[in-house]
């Protein structure tokens, strides 16, 4: 918050971090509802590490929730559907995918995202020129107000970045 925007580089292998903790809940049903920057700590090694899944979500293997947990909405990080009654009430990767965005949009730009119906409205404000198309592109992408528009996964997301293996993350940490 002091020092404004990450560098691009810096914020790219924190969000890869972060990614790779997603991508092992999201095999286990699970979506955490809850990405943003003020639940990523940075552990003494200097990894992202990410913490309160107490909005979290367990879903079965056919995808419905089975959990009761409080629905929650972090403004500027939560996409348009986890504000809809049971727009959550289903498992899927891509409402967890807009948060990551929304959160790297938050590390390389310094600013909080716009909330998800002005992003439907008005779409994303200008990215200072510095941040580069690829970037600009995989944070545009993850943060598509239509849900079936955004990457669906993980791995759709790392494409995006021109990625196909992640850097170390720390899922959980004692």
């Amino acid at each position: 918050k002091a020092s404004g925007a990450m560098p691009e580089d810096e914020a790219t292998k924190y969000i890869l971090q972060i990614a790779d903790a997603l991508d092992y809940i999201h095999k286990q049903q699970m979506n955490h509802l809850d990405i943003k920057p003020d639940n990523v700590l940075l552990n003494n090694k200097g990894e992202a590490v990410l913490i309160d899944f107490g909005l979290s979500k367990c879903y079965d293997a056919d995808g419905e929730q089975t959990s009761s947990t409080p629905i929650g909405v972090s403004v500027g990080y939560a996409p348009l559907e986890q504000s809809r009654i049971g727009g959550v009430g289903t498992f899927s990767p891509a409402t967890d995918i807009y948060s990551l965005g929304a959160t790297f949009y938050k590390l390389v730009t310094g600013k909080t995202p716009p909330d998800a119906s002005e992003v439907l409205d008005e779409g994303l404000p200008d990215m200072p020129d510095n941040i580069s198309s690829e970037i600009q592109n995989a944070i545009t992408q993850a943060m598509e107000a239509r849900r079936k528009k955004r990457p669906q996964n993980i791995e759709e997301f790392l494409k995006l970045l021109g990625v196909d293996s992640f850097g170390s993350a720390v899922v959980f940490e004692k």
